[in-house]
């Protein structure tokens, strides 16, 4: 999916800028995150005095780093084999993508077990009820690696499939799509890039887009340069029991309406669990998603997606984003060790991109927050991000649990809590900010009162 190059906003800028004039139309975001140049600098000085001078007072810390760094270089480079693609199993391909074309309904089409190289996509179109099956995810290998046609691994436009009990790896693009169906099964399935983390992999492990009715289940996901599971543009979704790690974002639920992700483990991803509503897309405005007993750990991977893609904002150390996010529950969730924040609430236009649908909402709202543990990791957070750092900056190099941006629709009723974000949350050792984006951070409040809904 394509999307509009990112714009950064400027909070320790190395040069000046002037505050731009705020537009009246809502469908033209604010610039809510520039500074003008007196602040630009203030927030220099303040980054700098948080996080460097404490360090530099403790010569054992510094010399610790130091030696830190130094076998950082040496591992970095040292001689690494690149993956090489084995002999195309010309053979195989025809065999598969001859019983594909002349399927079925109720087709049932196996892969033996082992390892084959293919270079150009297996398809399958329109022909209902075809199950894809192989010997078990990690007997069955299907390996895309020097790929000549095509992007897609598994590329399917057909109601009730079934793909399950086998791995696709390094594809030039998406490893698993399936596109404009209805009653989409994935079970089993693993998709990886066995050259770890780079930006030149493809964008989605599993891939469902524009379908209704999506089943997503005992899957793994790693290493994609955008997301690991993705499911866009849907409706009636369920991920669950599914393991995503080494991603830019381990899954992501994007413009979907009537979706649930549960019992999956988001581990060392840029950020673990993505809820994002995003603009010019054919299809807009989503809502109702519940996000339950998840374990989203230390998903603190560097952000490794191409550039001016919508995932490259993410911050190292992020657990959870709900993105012009509508009617969204998180509950019960176990949600450690993020060295940026455990949970992000925020409107698109913290993003500082523009939009052309004017029926676009761009607004989080009916937001509820409950019953989740939240375990901060100690360390400084990101410096690489926008993102992380204004968490630097405002909160003095300390993670934070829960943010929520602040900014608001003027078309709601007015009150201490607008967008009715509720958050159930025990209080205690809770680190929670309204940031206050909309008014340059100025003030910012702790606060959690007005969004204690219960009470």
């Amino acid at each position: 999916m394509a999307q509009p190059k990112a714009i950064p906003f400027p909070l320790i800028p190395p040069l000046q800028f002037e505050q731009a004039p705020q537009p009246k139309s809502k469908n033209k975001p604010k610039n809510y995150l520039a500074l003008k140049n007196k602040r630009s600098n203030l927030l220099r000085f303040k980054t700098l005095s948080y996080i460097w001078k404490p360090l530099l007072n403790h010569s054992t810390l510094m010399r610790y780093l130091l030696a830190c760094s130094i076998l950082s270089l040496l591992f970095s480079c040292k001689n690494e084999k690149p993956a090489v693609a084995g002999e195309i199993n010309t053979q195989l391909y025809n065999d598969l993508q001859t019983q594909l074309i002349d399927a079925k309904p109720g087709d049932v089409i196996k892969i033996p077990a082992g390892t084959y190289f293919f270079d150009r996509p297996l398809s399958l179109d329109g022909v209902p009820r075809v199950t894809i099956q192989g010997a078990g995810r990690d007997k069955t290998i299907l390996s895309f690696l020097g790929q000549k046609a095509g992007a897609e691994g598994l590329k399917i436009t057909a109601d009730s499939v079934t793909i399950q009990d086998l791995t696709i790896q390094d594809t030039k693009g998406d490893a698993i799509k399936v596109q404009d169906a209805k009653n989409v099964t994935m079970r089993r399935l693993k998709t990886t890039w066995s050259g770890g983390a780079k930006a030149s992999n493809g964008g989605y492990g599993l891939y469902p887009v524009a379908c209704k009715g999506v089943l997503i289940e005992h899957c793994e996901a790693a290493f994609a340069s955008d997301a690991g599971i993705y499911v866009g543009q849907s409706s009636e979704v369920i991920v669950r029991n599914s393991y995503a790690h080494e991603n830019v974002a381990g899954i992501e639920i994007e413009n979907c309406t009537n979706s649930e992700v549960y019992d999956c483990r988001a581990e060392n991803n840029t950020g673990g669990i993505l809820v994002f509503d995003l603009p010019d897309l054919p299809a807009g405005n989503g809502k109702t998603c519940k996000v339950y007993r998840n374990k989203v750990i230390g998903n603190n991977h560097k952000n490794f997606a191409p550039e001016g893609n919508i995932v490259g904002i993410v911050a190292p150390g992020t657990g959870m984003i709900l993105l012009a996010a509508k009617d969204v529950e998180v509950y019960d969730n176990q949600i450690l060790q993020h060295k940026t924040m455990g949970l992000a609430i925020a409107s698109y236009q913290i993003t500082q991109l523009k939009w052309k649908d004017e029926k676009y909402d761009p607004f989080a709202y009916d937001i509820k927050i409950r019953n989740n543990k939240f375990e901060r990791k100690k360390a400084l957070p990101d410096l690489s991000k926008d993102f992380g750092k204004m968490v630097n900056v405002y909160f003095k190099g300390s993670p934070q649990d829960l943010l929520y941006d602040g900014i608001h629709d003027d078309q709601r009723p007015k009150g201490p809590n607008p967008m009715n974000i509720c958050i159930e949350q025990p209080e205690k050792g809770l680190r929670f900010a309204n940031i206050d984006a909309a008014n340059d951070f100025k003030n910012i409040n702790k606060a959690l009162g007005p969004y204690q809904c219960g009470k």
